[in-house]
C-alpha cells in the first residue's frame, strides 16, 4: 500500500521545485512574523506602556538572537539537514507568535520576540541550502532571487494587509492567527528525508582551494559519511578564515541594515509621529518599500548571477546609496522632507535587500559543500548584528533627545543621523575587506592560478598594498 509520505517522496525526487516550494513557504511566514512589529509598534507602545528604547529592544533582542543563532543554525543544517531544521523553526515561530498574541506585560512580549528570533534564524539559510543541493550551480542565483521575492511577499503582507487585520480583529486574534498558520504549515514538513540530487557531497579539490570549478559544474564525489560533531564545529573557523566569507559578512551588513531597521520598527513611528502621516498612509509608504524591493530583486539577483565581476561594485553602490538616503532625511532643510522625497528614500533603501544577497553568493562560491550553511550563517549574521545594534541605538537616541516624552521630528532627525553614521561605518569596513580580497585575487592571478572571478588592477589596489602590504 502506497502511503501519502511515499507518494510525496516519489514526487520530490522528480521535482526539485516541490521541495523548494515547501521550504520557501516557511520563509514567507518567517518574513510575515519578523516584519509584523513594523506596523504594530504604536499598538505595542499603547498595549504594554513602553518607551522608545523598550520598543527598540524588541527588535534588538529578536535580531540579536537571530544573529547569534546563525552559526549554530548553519551547523545544525550541515549536520541534520534542512528539512528537520525547518520543521523545528516553523513550530518555534508559530509558538512565539501565539505567545506574543496573549502577552499583556513587557517581559512576556519580549520573551516572545526573542523566541521568534531563535525560530527565524535558520529559515533563510535552510532554504538556500536546499537551493544549493537540489538545483545545478547555474540556477543558484535564480533561486536566491526567487527566495527573496517570496520573502518580500511575506514582508508586503505585514504592511497594509496587517494594518487592516489589526484594525478589524485586534492584537490578540491577529497574532494568534498568524502563529497558528505556522503550526499548521509544519505538517507539510512531516515527511521522510529525501536525498538531494546535487552537491550532497564531500568537497572537491576546487571547492577546498576556492579555485574555479571545471566546466559544467559536475557534482563532487560522493560523501563517504556524515561529518562528526567536532568536524562540523570546525567549519566555523574554517569558513571565517576565508577572506571572501568576511567580505560577504560586511557586504550583507552594509547593504541591508537601513532597510531592515526602517521596515521592522522605526519607519512606521517616524512617518506617523515625526511626519504626521496617518496609519494607512504610513503603511502604504512601507508597501512602496516592499514593492521596490521586489522590483530591485528582479534585476540585482540575475545580474549577480550572470555578471560575477559586477557583484561587489553593485554591493558597494547600494551601501553608499542607502547611507546617503537616510542621511538625506536627517539633514533635509527645515526637517520635513516632501512626500516625494520620503518615497524616493524608501525606494533607494529597498535596493539594499537584494544587494545583500551578494554576500551569499560569496559564501556559496568560495566554500565547499560541507560548509555552505555555516558560511551562509556567518554572512547572514553580519546584517542582523548590524540591524540589532542600529535598532537599539535609534531607540536610545530618541529617548535621550526627547527626554522621555513623545518624540518629535527633531528627535527623529537625530536618530536617523545616528543610523546614517552606523551605515557609513559598515560601508567602510566592507570597502576595506573588498580591497583585501582583490589583493589576494591579484596575487593568485600573478602566480598563474585559476580564480573564480578575475579582477583588473587599479590605482586603489596599488595604494592599498603600499598602505597594508600582503601578509599583514
Amino acid at each position: 500500500m502506497t502511503t501519502p509520505f511515499a507518494r510525496f517522496d516519489d514526487r520530490a525526487r522528480r521535482s526539485s521545485w516541490l521541495v523548494w516550494g515547501t521550504a520557501v513557504g516557511v520563509y514567507f511566514l518567517a518574513l510575515l512574523h519578523r516584519a509584523s512589529l513594523g506596523v504594530a509598534g504604536p499598538d505595542a507602545v499603547a498595549r504594554l506602556d513602553i518607551s522608545a528604547t523598550e520598543l527598540g529592544a524588541f527588535v534588538m533582542v529578536q535580531l540579536g538572537l537571530y544573529a547569534l543563532m546563525q552559526v549554530p543554525a548553519g551547523l545544525a543544517i550541515d549536520r541534520w539537514g534542512a528539512r528537520r531544521v525547518l520543521l523545528v523553526a516553523t513550530l518555534v515561530m508559530g509558538s512565539a507568535q501565539i505567545l506574543f498574541a496573549v502577552a499583556t506585560s513587557y517581559p512576556v512580549a519580549l520573551a516572545a520576540r526573542a523566541l521568534l528570533g531563535v525560530g527565524d534564524a535558520a529559515v533563510f539559510i535552510a532554504v538556500l541550502r536546499i537551493a544549493a543541493m537540489w538545483f545545478p550551480h547555474r540556477q543558484y542565483a535564480l533561486l536566491t532571487m526567487a527566495t527573496s521575492l517570496v520573502g518580500a511577499a511575506g514582508n508586503l503582507a505585514a504592511t497594509v494587509p496587517l494594518v487592516v487585520v489589526l484594525d478589524e480583529f485586534g492584537w490578540t486574534r491577529t497574532f494568534a492567527i498568524t502563529g497558528a498558520t505556522s503550526l499548521v504549515y509544519g505538517l507539510l514538513l512531516l515527511r521522510p528525508a529525501v536525498s538531494a540530487p546535487f552537491r550532497e557531497t564531500a568537497p572537491s579539490a576546487s571547492e577546498e582551494t576556492g579555485t574555479e570549478p571545471s566546466e559544467g559544474d559536475p557534482p563532487a564525489r560522493p560523501a563517504p559519511r556524515k561529518p562528526s560533531v567536532r568536524e562540523t564545529v570546525a567549519n566555523v573557523p574554517a569558513s571565517w578564515r576565508r577572506p571572501e566569507t568576511r567580505l560577504g559578512f560586511w557586504t550583507h551588513q552594509a547593504t541591508m541594515v537601513t532597510g531592515v531597521v526602517v521596515s521592522l520598527v522605526w519607519g512606521f513611528p517616524y512617518l506617523t509621529e515625526g511626519l504626521g502621516y496617518s496609519s494607512a498612509a504610513a503603511a502604504s509608504q512601507l508597501s512602496v518599500y516592499v514593492v521596490a524591493l521586489l522590483v530591485f530583486s528582479l534585476f540585482i539577483g540575475p545580474l549577480a548571477g550572470r555578471k560575477p565581476t559586477w557583484r561587489t561594485p553593485m554591493g558597494l553602490l547600494a551601501a553608499l546609496a542607502c547611507a546617503g538616503a537616510i542621511a538625506t532625511l536627517a539633514l533635509w532643510p527645515g526637517g520635513r522632507p516632501p512626500g516625494s522625497v520620503v518615497t524616493a528614500v524608501f525606494v533607494i533603501i529597498a535596493m539594499g535587500g537584494p544587494a545583500s544577497q551578494i554576500g551569499f553568493h560569496l559564501a556559496r562560491d568560495y566554500n565547499p559543500a560541507v560548509r555552505i550553511s555555516t558560511a551562509t550563517g556567518l554572512v547572514n549574521a553580519g546584517g542582523f548584528t548590524g540591524a540589532m545594534v542600529t535598532a537599539i541605538v535609534v531607540g536610545v537616541v530618541l529617548d535621550i533627545s526627547s527626554g522621555g516624552t513623545a518624540a518629535t521630528l527633531t528627535d527623529y532627525r537625530w536618530a536617523l543621523g545616528a543610523m546614517a553614521l552606523l551605515a557609513v561605518g559598515s560601508t567602510v569596513a566592507m570597502f576595506g575587506s573588498l580591497l583585501g580580497v582583490r589583493t589576494l585575487v591579484l596575487e593568485r592571478m600573478a602566480r598563474g592560478e585559476r580564480v573564480i572571478v578575475r579582477v583588473t588592477e587599479h590605482w586603489w589596489d596599488r595604494l592599498y598594498r603600499r598602505v597594508r602590504p600582503p601578509g599583514r
